[in-house]
């Protein structure tokens, strides 16, 4: 089932806002102005026994002053009267009230005056007051009744114009809804045909904000701000395609020149022997290209599932540095380990493993012969912090903010040289990003670097 827009959900929403407020409304109106007029009947009964009440020759003759009061009530006021004796008996009534509309006399009489509505025969609903009199040592129950005709007529038109102006008031109200509704997202209709011509081709355009303080300018600053972080995306992908191609193009083109070369002329065994070991070379550098993009690919996809294992840090590094001692010792250089105690984390060995490799392998490659690298693991503020310093070429200030870009080189002759891809610092900062920790580079040009690698300690 098609929803409805939100132009007619609001003016549904707003129309049926208005219907409960109307109808409670009106029922609060109807039941003040009932429980009103049946105030004002009662308080013209009450009136009316008051007087008869404190009629000062009731005790001396109340046989004659009872039936002229009786009497007075019908003439001046419209009320009728029937009074009862003692046994009960009616001893006077209002001569044009029908026998058969006499109320039935009260079983008991009340203390205080008693206020009912009754529906009688032929006059209809009454309402009506019950009250005892004493007079001359005789005791009476004065029924007072005033006919609400009048009043159940008055209300009866109340209900008719309370009826037939709801449905009027509510299609007014939805009128005025659906118009309010469509004023309102008309800014809305607006903004939607102005995205609809950011392309990806177009994505250096934003949206104009008529209003930065309502709602809908925070709303179009929000978009602004996503396409602005889709364009860094898309040049990102856009240079990290065409990185990715060089990169993939380069030993491809090694690999073909040198199969055509092999099949272009016969080679002796030393030759054929040389002209594998580059192919196998080659084949090694695409299969690290292949792996590193996939590392990154599947992290940037969330597949990537790390373990969650007690390590001891010192331990782990202090592995990797005696399986980089041989590299370092290659090109004479010292290769300096100190550790930790209680240097205990929570990670997954395998990952860091990587980074740490990662970090001296950069550190024994950019350092020249007989240069110095050091690895400390110190515990500081409940966090473990791995340094790896070097006193190799170092990196220019300018180029700091970006050794962690994909693909991103200092120097991209030396660097393919060496074998680097300039993906092997990304590669550090995601896993230990996944890990909740912090990677930082320092670097002065032939001075050396410093990279300090942060994690948290886990309590033993």
């Amino acid at each position: 089932m098609r929803r409805l827009s939100i132009r007619w959900r609001l003016t549904v929403w707003n129309t049926l806002a208005v219907a409960v407020l109307l109808v409670v409304c009106g029922l609060l109106v109807y039941a003040m102005l009932r429980q009103a007029m049946y105030k004002q009947v009662d308080r013209l009964l009450e009136s009316q026994f008051e007087e008869l009440r404190e009629d000062r020759q009731m005790a001396a003759d109340y046989e004659t002053r009872i039936p002229h009061w009786v009497q007075e009530f019908k003439e001046h006021v419209n009320v009728f009267a029937v009074v009862y004796d003692s046994r009960g008996q009616v001893f006077a009534r209002t001569h044009e009230l029908a026998k058969e509309s006499v109320p039935s006399n009260p079983n008991s009489e009340p203390a205080e005056p008693r206020l009912a509505t009754q529906q009688l025969a032929i006059i209809g609903p009454q309402r009506t007051l019950t009250a005892r009199l004493s007079a001359s040592r005789q005791e009476f129950t004065v029924v007072l009744m005033a006919p609400l005709s009048d009043v159940e007529a008055n209300l009866a038109r109340v209900r008719t114009v309370l009826v037939t102006a709801l449905p009027v008031s509510l299609a007014l109200a939805g009128a005025i809804g659906y118009w309010l509704s469509r004023k309102a997202l008309a800014p809305i209709e607006r903004l939607r045909a102005q995205t609809d011509k950011i392309t990806a081709e177009r994505l250096d355009q934003r949206l104009p904000i008529e209003n930065p303080d309502d709602e809908l300018g925070r709303l179009t600053q929000t978009i602004n701000q996503m396409i602005a972080r889709l364009e860094r995306s898309f040049v990102e992908i856009r240079r990290f395609t065409a990185d990715a191609s060089h990169e993939l193009r380069t030993p491809l083109a090694v690999l073909r020149t040198e199969v055509e070369v092999a099949m272009g002329k016969s080679l002796d065994e030393n030759a054929q022997r040389n002209l594998l070991a580059s192919v196998l070379e080659e084949c090694q550098r695409l299969t690290s290209l292949t792996d590193q993009l996939l590392t990154l690919s599947r992290d940037d996809a969330g597949m990537t599932q790390y373990a969650s294992e007690r390590i001891d840090l010192s331990s782990l590094v202090a592995a990797v540095v005696e399986t980089m001692t041989l590299l370092a010792e290659a090109k004479q250089q010292t290769l300096a380990f100190r550790g930790s105690e209680n240097a205990r984390i929570t990670g997954d060995p395998g990952r860091l493993r990587r980074v740490f490799y990662n970090l001296l392998d950069n550190a024994i490659k950019f350092t020249p012969q007989e240069g110095r690298i050091e690895v400390n693991v110190v515990s500081r503020d409940n966090s473990m912090n791995v340094t790896v310093r070097d006193t190799g070429i170092g990196i220019p200030r300018e180029h700091l903010p970006r050794v962690f870009d994909r693909f991103y080189r200092v120097d991209k002759a030396r660097s393919r040289d060496e074998g680097g891809t300039g993906l092997g610092l990304s590669i550090v900062q995601t896993i230990v990003i996944a890990h909740g920790g912090t990677v930082e580079i320092s670097s002065e040009p032939d001075h050396g670097t410093t990279c300090i690698v942060t994690l948290s300690q886990t309590d033993n």
